[in-house]
């Protein structure tokens, strides 16, 4: 943008330049011819008008004999009174005549000071041979500038002179001159480029930072459209509007911290008051208490010591998860063996609930995957007490496996309450609840199968980060006293 304005700017200069010397070229003539006129009345032998007011033509030929001979560019006319053309000393061989013409005199009578050196020159006047052609002159008054009987009217730049534009395109100074603006113009562009360089280099530095940071965050890079100031821009609006994410992570971070906190100390003093208040019982009933009450009491003190280790341990493995410090150890494995061992597992929890726990006659495939057994244990685990828990007695829960192109697809279903529409996108969140569900179970449903793994309300969280380490969608179908169906797909091997 600025080399083309430079070169606006000298070719501006260029014609101006040219305009002002032609006009100084015009002003220096004149200058030089004011007293033209005058020296011309003053050394003629007798008057260029008689006494009726005739041109005397003889002296009028003379006159332009020599003036022709001295200078052919110039003139000279014979004005009466009112400026009306009486007779000229030109040669005009096949062109027209301009005796009879009139010459507007209120602009050059100006001309006729007694000095007029401190006039400001050019003034221009009517050229007879060009109808709205101006001229420069020299005029002067006959018979006496009291009462002059007409005007000797001379033209300084005839038409037998050439124009000033085409002698400025001859001339050796106005060559020169063009030559120095122009070179003056090409050092001006370089010192402008190098100042403007050195000027803009950190604005430079820090766009082409801020270009490869975008890149490096956004994945793409940036388009430099609107050039630097347009990248700085869109850089700082980039900037502005990651501050409110991350305000508003921060805020939502903070909500979730806080709630986690509500929720950890809910679900450790459940327990620690039932530790607390059966321990009290024996110890303040002493002796009181039989042999078979004593030891009732402390199971039940036990079963809630074990149900706290668990949530305990639950809730270091969510937080190592969270914290990206657990890592697959992928191996390949008979992935329906798996389902056969951790099935086996619940049966007696499923019996004491009166629930039926099966495995579909088609998951005995021997397809293998790709994955870690112990994680996908853990989720299994984890579906099935969930499924256990949330079925009422004389219901079912089964498991299935499925071929899907590069997939197995494990299903895990129930007959359960099922889960409202509104609450699935919630249900692999940490401590949600759905309404009437609450993540503390209660002490009966401890004690049942407590030795398989109860839920400690981060089940499914825990699910959730485990499939997204094996990279595994999860897909969840339920409706309300209809059951639910939870489905993930690992990569099959072979």
């Amino acid at each position: 943008m600025t080399l083309p304005m430079l070169l606006l700017l000298c070719a501006v200069m260029l014609v101006l330049l040219r305009h002002y010397s032609a006009r100084s070229a015009l002003e220096s003539t004149q200058r030089m011819n004011l007293s033209l006129a005058r020296y011309i009345v003053e050394h003629q032998p007798t008057g260029l008008l008689g006494a009726s007011g005739e041109p005397n033509a003889a002296l009028m030929r003379e006159l332009a004999m020599h003036v022709m001979m001295i200078n052919p560019s110039v003139e000279v006319y014979l004005l009466d009174r009112q400026g009306l053309i009486l007779g000229h000393a030109l040669d005009l061989v096949g062109q027209a005549d301009p005796v009879g013409r009139r010459v507007n005199l209120t602009r050059v009578k100006a001309l006729l000071q007694e000095d007029p050196s401190g006039l400001r020159l050019p003034i221009y006047g009517d050229d007879p041979r060009s109808d709205g052609r101006e001229n420069i002159v020299s005029i002067a008054a006959l018979g006496g500038a009291a009462a002059p009987t007409g005007y000797l009217y001379v033209v300084l730049n005839g038409q037998q002179q050439q124009s000033v534009t085409a002698t400025l395109a001859n001339s050796n100074a106005w060559s020169e001159m063009a030559i120095g603006l122009g070179l003056a113009t090409l050092l001006t562009m370089a010192l402008m480029l190098i100042a403007l360089r050195n000027l803009t280099r950190p604005l430079r530095e820090l766009t082409a930072e801020l270009r490869d940071f975008r890149s490096k965050d956004d994945g793409a890079p940036v388009d430099n459209i609107d050039g630097e100031i347009g990248i700085l821009r869109s850089a700082v609006r980039a900037m502005q509007h990651r501050i409110a994410q991350q305000f508003k992570r921060l805020e939502d971070t903070d909500n979730q911290r806080r709630e986690l906190i509500s929720n950890i100390s809910h679900d450790l003093r459940t327990p620690l008051s039932s530790i607390q208040g059966y321990v009290e019982t024996v110890l303040v009933g002493g002796e009181r208490l039989d042999s078979g009450q004593r030891a009732l009491h402390l199971k039940t003190a036990l079963r809630h010591v074990q149900l706290l280790s668990r949530r305990v341990s639950d809730l270091f493995e969510l937080s190592k998860l969270d914290a990206g410090r657990v890592e697959p150890k992928y191996e390949t494995f008979c992935l329906a063996e798996l389902l056969q061992d951790v099935v086996q597992n619940y049966q007696l929890s499923a019996q004491q609930r009166g629930i039926k726990l099966r495995l579909s006659a088609g998951s005995h495939m021997k397809t293998r995957v790709s994955a870690d057994i112990a994680l996908i244990e853990r989720v299994l685990q984890n579906l099935i007490d969930n499924a256990l828990r949330h079925t009422p007695p004389g219901g079912e829960v089964g498991l299935e496996l499925e071929a899907k192109d590069a997939l197995i697809e494990v299903i895990v279903s129930d007959t359960g309450s099922g889960i409202a529409l509104e609450h699935l996108p919630h249900i692999f969140e940490r401590y949600w609840r759905s309404s009437g569900v609450d993540a503390v179970e209660s002490v009966e449903s401890a004690e049942v199968g407590l030795a398989a793994g109860m839920s400690s309300g981060l089940g499914l969280a825990i699910v959730k980060r485990i499939l997204d380490l094996h990279s595994s969608v999860v897909n969840v179908q339920s409706a309300l006293s209809r059951g639910t169906q939870i489905k993930f797909g690992l990569l099959r091997v072979g």
